[in-house]
Formats: structure tokens, sequence, C-alpha cells
């Protein structure tokens, strides 16, 4: 028998794969990666675990991927309602003004509060929108364990002011080197509002050169489209298409909620993806035009904190329902945008979303893996496991997370970091909080 490093057994193992659902499934795991998956008794018979893991009452699937959130912005949270919802546009108004008023200290706790919150809702890599202060948001990440894409906040002009691009760029490359281990950098565009156009061309070529990812928010804000069309005469994604953007492999676009039959024509026929966050995008924007499209690349996000509790599966059921109210009132369709398709945007589409072998439970794939408890009378009975999760199970399931093999959430606890201690940093911190908003109300 071959020794490796893990084994996990389980009820039922969702490999996103074929066949897509294992009952009395196991994976073996070593050095990191998967060795193999198939029926327990298989499996067992072939491996020797070091460790063997029985998780009889449970799921067993690929990890979450969170595609769009902002890790610094969870200190906002229960402070932005219907009011504040409203302000045109809330991110210059209050959403990255607030980001100016925090401390390192602050943007760690708020970058450990999200990457902890993430965890143990079972996302196991996650793209940061733009941190305003990217290396304590990495700080996080080390410390908790799961996979972060981060992106540093990229923007150079605001409130008619403009920052030279050369300037901008600097602060992006000088993060380049902190790459490595469960971090991964790439570029981000805040808005096309908020670059110039020398800006955009830099982000680009530093992009194609360096093989960096993209992600940038589009699409989310009509006077984002009429900014366009006056300066550029063309729509936000032309705009971008005809600058060379569209070009840099994995893109990934937030929102993307306001796109016309050209732009939803680019990002086809270029391979962009989506990442629609259902909640946020819900109340702020409308319904997406997503689930009335086939083949087009797309994952959620939480959009954060201040909106959300970071829980991908809550997402997953809003999106279900928001998508199905779509297709039935405009065609009466029922069983388009099917579980499965959920699914498959939940876990990134075996990793094509953000160019990372991750999102199937297939040899050779990196083992970031998560076990959902099915002891729980709010989940039960289980005739379909697809369909729990999409439907019913949420981020209170979640048992273990495992990432690259290393168990980063092990029955419900966090592995690495206190948990206690930090609900108990977060409450010191409170009126230092409570101050900075109270000169923002």
């Amino acid at each position: 028998m071959e020794r490796v490093d893990l084994i996990i057994r389980a009820r039922y193992v969702i490999t996103m794969s074929n066949p897509l659902v294992i009952e009395d499934g196991a994976v073996a795991i070593d050095n990191g990666l998967i060795k193999a998956v198939g029926r327990a008794n298989d499996v067992l018979s072939q491996y020797r675990g070091e460790e063997v893991i029985n998780r009889d009452k449970h799921i067993l699937m690929p990890g979450l991927i969170d595609a769009h959130t902002h890790t610094q912005q969870v200190l906002l949270r229960s402070f932005i309602n219907d009011e504040r919802l409203a302000l045109p546009p809330i991110w210059t108004k209050l959403l990255i003004p607030f980001e100016d008023l925090l401390t390192d200290e602050l943007a760690y706790l708020s970058s450990l509060v999200s990457v902890a919150a993430m965890a143990k809702n079972g996302v196991t890599l996650f793209i940061e929108a733009g941190a305003p202060r990217p290396r304590e948001l990495i700080r996080a990440i080390n410390e908790v364990g799961i996979r972060g894409v981060i992106t540093p906040s990229t923007f150079n002009v605001r409130d008619n002011e403009v920052i030279d691009a050369k300037e901008v760029m600097r602060r992006v490359e000088e993060l380049l080197p902190e790459a490595g281990g469960r971090v991964r950098v790439w570029c981000s565009i805040r808005q096309v509002m908020m670059v110039t156009e020398d800006l955009l061309l830099g982000l680009r070529d530093l992009c194609l050169s360096k093989g960096l990812g993209i992600t940038y928010h589009l699409g989310e804000y009509q006077g984002e489209i009429d900014y366009a069309l006056t300066k550029y005469g063309a729509r936000p994604l032309e705009v971008f298409d005809r600058l060379g953007l569209t070009s840099i492999k994995p893109t990934v676009i937030a929102h993307a909620v306001y796109l016309s039959n050209r732009e939803r024509a680019i990002v086809r026929d270029r391979g962009l993806g989506i990442a629609w966050c259902p909640t946020v995008d819900s109340i702020a924007m409308g319904p997406h035009w997503l689930p009335m499209f086939d083949g087009v690349l797309f994952g959620f996000g939480s959009d954060g904190g201040a909106f959300t509790s970071l829980d991908l599966l809550h997402e997953a059921k809003v999106a279900r329902a928001v998508g199905k109210a779509l297709t039935i009132s405009i065609a009466y369709d029922k069983s388009s945008f099917n579980s499965l398709t959920i699914l498959r945007a939940l876990t990134g589409w075996g990793g094509l979303l953000v160019g990372d072998n991750v999102g199937v439970i297939n040899e050779g794939f990196k083992a970031d893996l998560i076990t959902l408890r099915l002891d729980d009378a709010r989940a039960l009975p289980i005739y379909d496991p697809v369909e729990s999760v999409v439907s019913l199970l949420g981020g209170h399931s979640v048992n273990d997370v495992v990432v690259g093999g290393e168990f980063v959430v092990r029955d419900g606890r966090l592995i690495r970091i206190d948990e206690g201690e930090l609900i108990e940093k977060l409450y010191d911190a409170i009126p230092e909080i409570r101050g900075k908003l109270s000169n923002m109300a």
C-alpha cells in the first residue's frame, strides 16, 4: 500500500468531475495535492494515510471561491443602512473615504476578521477587489491559511484630483515580491471613472509582461456608462477592449450588471469571467442578466463584510431565487440556471475562473476541500447532495476546511488563530471605529 499524508472518507463526495457524486467515497491527499478519489473501499485498499478522517454524516467537496470581496470594509458592517446605500455613488461617498481612515492595525483587524469568516464559511480562495493596505491583508492570509488573490486599490482620479499614473503603478509593482505560498498578486481597477488612460495602459502592460490576472469593477452604475460614452465614445467594456485589457487572462469583472449586447459578446468571445454578487447586486443595482445566458464564465462574490456575512452558500441561494425569478418571468423557464451550474460557479469552474488547478476533486488538483455537516435537522433528509448544497446548506454547515492538504478549520474551529481572542480585539476596537464613523454620519 502506498503511503499518503491524509485520507478523508465521507458519506458523499462531490467531485465536480466524473462521476459527479460518489457515495461512501474517499480522497487520498499527499504533498498538498489530491492523489486519488473513489469509493472508500477502493481508496483504502490502495493507500495508507498517516491520518484517516471519517466524516460519515458529511459531504466532501471542493472549497468555495469568493470571486469578489473587500476585506478592509468589514468594519462598516451594519453601518450601511438604506439611506446610506442610496448615496450616489456609494464607493466615492462612503466606502473609499472609510478606507482612508483605516490605520495599519485597523486594516489588519478588518482583514483578519474577513479572512477568518470566509474560512469558517468554506472559502478556500478569494479575490480581493482592491485593498488600500494590501500588506496587512497578506499578513492575515498567512495567519489564517486560506488562499488569496491580492490586489491593491488602484485608481488615480478622485474628486477632480489626478495622481500621476507612474506613482500608482510604482505602488502596484512594489507589491509583486509579496506573491508566494498562498498569496497571489494581480492588478485591479477601481472604476473606469477613477482612472486615466495612461494608467489603464500601464496596468495592461504590467499584467501581460508579468503574467498577472486582473479584476475590475465595471457595469455597476449608470453614471459610469454615461461617463465612458462622453469621454471615450463607447461603453466601459468596449473601452477596455479597445485598449487591450480584455487580452489579460484571467480577468474577473465585478458586477457587470449593466452590459450591452455588444459587451456581453466581448465577455463571451474573450473568455472573461464575471463575479456576480447576488445580494449586493440585487439591492444596489438590479436583476443580473447571467441566468438568461449560457456559456458565460462566472463566479459568486460576497462583495465584502460591509454588506454580507461572507457566506457564499447563502449567496448561491439568493442567486438561485433571483435567477429563477428572471427566467420564469421572462421565458417561463423553471429548469434553466440549474443547481449544477450554480455549484460550478461556487467552485470556480475547475479553476478556470482564477487560472489555478482548484475546484475539482481529481488527481493532481490542489487539495483545497471542505466538508459540510449532514447531522442537522435543518439539512435532512438528503436525496441529492448537489441540490442540498445549493438549496439548503449554509456557512453554518461547514465542518472542515482543508487548504493544500492542511486543516485550516477542523470540527468548525479555526486551527491557526484564536477566534475568541480575535473577537475580543474587535470589541476593544469598536470605540475607535465608532469615532471614525461618527465623522461620516
